[in-house]
């Protein structure tokens, strides 16, 4: 569980494409093709927004969204959740849902809104679990979170996570680039 950088977009946009036709309904509440996720993966890491994930093996398999960062003025954020079918009810959500939180209060936002389908029950059932109002009728359901005030050990718990996840981050690179440098010649002179 770690931030992802903005160099990581493509681990981000291939794990949207890989969620299936029902998880995209509920994450976007309405059904989208892979134009439109390619897209929006494309404008999240820009001013305004931050993503956690679940990563293993070198996938996202679950990702939290922050948006709203570019506009602190209405101390308000937007919480966009997405966990890979055969990855939930392991926990992921609500690891994620800590963790933007989180980063909201230590950025100034106050209210977390999110929105929902209500036949997404889970979704429902995460947002209790931190206290979120829940209002909605046929169509969606919006939730708002108080997040809280920072407090010098979420800007700790955020900096530890965030030094975590860039070293994570270079790793990763440094295998990417280097490994075939070193280990890919042959071994004959």
């Amino acid at each position: 569980m770690r931030r992802l950088w903005p160099t990581e977009r493509d681990l981000f946009t291939a794990h949207l494409l890989r969620l299936d036709a029902v998880t995209r309904r509920e994450r976007f509440g309405t059904a989208v093709n892979d134009d439109f996720l390619v897209n929006y993966a494309a404008t999240t890491f820009g001013v305004g927004g931050l993503v956690y994930a679940y990563v293993e093996e070198g996938e996202v398999r679950g990702a939290a969204e922050l948006r709203g960062l570019d506009d602190i003025a209405t101390q308000t954020g937007e919480a966009a959740f997405s966990v890979e079918k055969a990855w939930r009810r392991r926990g992921l959500g609500e690891q994620l849902f800590s963790r933007l939180i989180t980063a909201g209060r230590n950025r100034g936002i106050r209210t977390l809104y999110m929105t929902c389908l209500p036949e997404n029950a889970a979704m429902r059932r995460l947002a209790r679990k931190f206290e979120a109002d829940l209002v909605g009728g046929y169509n969606d359901v919006e939730g708002s979170i108080a997040t809280g005030a920072p407090t010098p050990f979420t800007i700790l718990d955020e900096a530890f996570d965030n030094a975590k996840g860039f070293a994570t981050l270079a790793l990763s690179l440094q295998r990417k680039f280097w490994r075939p440098a070193f280990f890919g010649r042959s071994s004959r002179a």
